[in-house]
């Protein structure tokens, strides 16, 4: 009789589990940074890492250029727009406030989830200024930012929590240069191909990876042009030691 009641307890706690699974926040949602700002501290691999910008690519009139930082949610996928706040973290940061703004409220955006994404993210943007003394520190500028919860929005993984944007002079490779770029348009990366790209491509700013995913044809055209540059202007890429060219 012990037995038969030790098993209908066990079938009620595990069915309650796997109902649980299914929906296992409810109506709580909780959002951390998609990077690790430090390794874990339970036992794992990932390692920390942190947002990279640069006002290398930057027009000499900009002020300012955005940091992209991307967010994650834990939950259920949003109905509506949900807030939340961000601080700077003073001992891991070393840009001065004139150096950086920080907005009052940041949005976690309701939207469709493509088929068979496994994590609801979103991106928020961090404006960094442009400073003189960024052109005598070589290792850049740091601001490190923490997630300030709200009412609707909860902290989750403390490793997550805060978000470290590095600026910097020098060239930083722009995320939406993946593999598929380099095998289909634009070729093997070095920061003098983009830069004389951005110099010599009218309309080259705009190509990043909204073009490249809902415009193609016009991210085509902008290479076909680089292209044509490359053709009566011939340049050695140093990085890759061969000539630049594109793969179109």
């Amino acid at each position: 009789m012990k037995r038969i009641l030790l098993f209908a307890i066990c079938a009620v706690v595990f069915g309650a589990c796997s109902e649980q699974d299914i929906e296992p926040f409810g109506d709580r949602h909780e959002i951390y940074f998609y990077k690790f700002f430090m390794d874990e501290r339970e036992p794992g691999t990932s390692k920390a890492d942190s947002t990279d910008v640069t006002f290398f690519f930057a027009k000499p009139t900009d002020d300012h250029v955005m940091a992209d930082v991307v967010v994650a949610l834990a939950g259920r996928p949003l109905t509506k727009d949900l807030h939340f706040g961000l601080k700077v973290v003073d001992e891991m940061t070393t840009a001065k406030p004139d150096e950086y703004v920080l907005d009052d409220v940041y949005t976690f955006r309701a939207r469709e989830i493509p088929e068979g994404d496994k994590l609801i993210l979103d991106t928020i943007q961090i404006r960094m200024n442009r400073s003189a003394r960024l052109n005598e520190l070589p290792e850049g500028l740091r601001l490190t930012v923490e997630i300030v919860p709200t009412e609707e929005l909860y902290v989750g993984q403390y490793e997550r929590s805060r978000a470290v944007i590095h600026l910097t002079k020098d060239a930083v490779k722009p995320v939406w240069w993946t593999g598929e770029v380099t095998a289909g348009l634009l070729g093997n990366y070095s920061s003098l191909k983009y830069k004389l790209f951005l110099e010599n491509v009218p309309g080259a700013y705009e190509l990043d990876g909204e073009m490249i995913q809902n415009y193609p044809d016009e991210a085509f055209k902008l290479t076909k042009l680089f292209k044509q540059y490359l053709a009566e202007n011939p340049t050695w890429d140093e990085e890759h030691y061969e000539w630049m060219k594109v793969e179109i």
